[in-house]
């Protein structure tokens, strides 16, 4: 039995991220230093939704756990939305939620399809979607990993989504 290493080293990576971007968060709005709530909640919700998806897998991963994975995305896409527009209604997104709304977005998507192609349709020889899946998931957790330390727009993307959403409204 071969085990991936690199993927547990890299999930590990992710949750423990998770962990300290919610420390780095509670300490500076406990010192009054920035007492960013959006990012401190985005950061809380991903280390708990990634930390409970990693206790719950199976050793023996199977074609079926890619939905579970889809459904873990989809639930915590759905936490993030929530406390957003429960606590943070009237504030402006902060990268940190909309990269953590596109990122788990992708991410779901990638694991619907790896679902649909491993599980019903029964593909058991790697290709191109494999690779591209195994790569876009690990580097997207990562991105999400760093917007949410740092709260920085380093990519575009909110300044895509705003300049996409703006275009909608005038249509």
């Amino acid at each position: 039995m071969a085990f991936d290493y690199f993927g547990l080293s890299i999930g590990a990576l992710v949750i423990w991220g998770f962990f300290m971007a919610s420390l780095l968060h509670v300490t500076f709005y406990i010192l009054a230093v920035n007492k960013n709530v959006q990012a401190l909640a985005c950061a809380s919700i991903l280390a708990a939704s990634y930390s409970l998806s990693d206790l719950t897998t199976p050793a023996n991963f199977e074609s079926i756990d890619f939905a579970v994975y889809f459904l873990y995305d989809v639930v915590t896409l759905g936490a993030i939305i929530l406390a957003k527009y429960l606590f943070f209604r009237d504030a402006k997104n902060h990268p940190c939620y909309v990269y953590c709304c596109i990122g788990l977005t992708i991410n779901a998507l990638l694991f619907f399809a790896m679902f649909v192609d491993s599980h019903l349709l029964g593909t058991y020889e790697p290709w191109a979607l494999w690779y591209f899946y195994s790569s876009t998931v690990n580097i997207v957790d990562l991105v999400m990993v760093s917007v949410v330390i740092l709260n920085r727009d380093f990519i575009g993307l909110q300044l895509l989504s705003r300049k996409f959403l703006s275009s909608k409204a005038v249509v």
